[in-house]
């Protein structure tokens, strides 16, 4: 009897592998929760501005040949065209012409344009 009431005992106490609020076990299977931190106007305006609406804008004076219906001017206008941005920057590496983006800012773009195609 002494031993069913220690193991009892023992067992309604959390352990390091579960989650205390819960009550539930902690695995590795988990998968690891996408940092969404960038935001339009504490990074990806910036990024747009720098890369892409030399050509890609209404007020731009010479395009180089990119159509007058792809502007990156806001958030929306950039949704709209993610998967091509994505294809284009990341995959091809064929945008922006005369030199693609900077290494340290492909990471943060593939993050960025991921948050916004999961959650628009």
């Amino acid at each position: 009897m002494m031993v069913f009431l220690l193991i009892f005992a023992c067992g309604n106490k959390p352990s390091a592998e579960t989650d205390s609020a819960a009550g539930t076990p902690l695995t590795d299977t988990a998968e690891p929760t996408m940092d969404c931190s960038l935001n339009w106007d504490g990074w990806a305006d910036g990024f747009f501005a720098t890369y892409c609406r030399s050509c890609h804008s209404a007020s731009s004076a010479n395009r180089h040949g990119a159509t007058s219906d792809v502007d990156f001017d806001t958030r929306e206008d950039v949704i709209q065209w993610a998967d091509r941005i994505r294809v284009r920057v990341l995959e091809l590496e064929t945008m922006p012409l005369g030199g693609g983006v900077i290494e340290t800012d492909l990471e943060p773009l593939d993050r960025w344009l991921q948050c916004v195609e999961d959650r628009p």
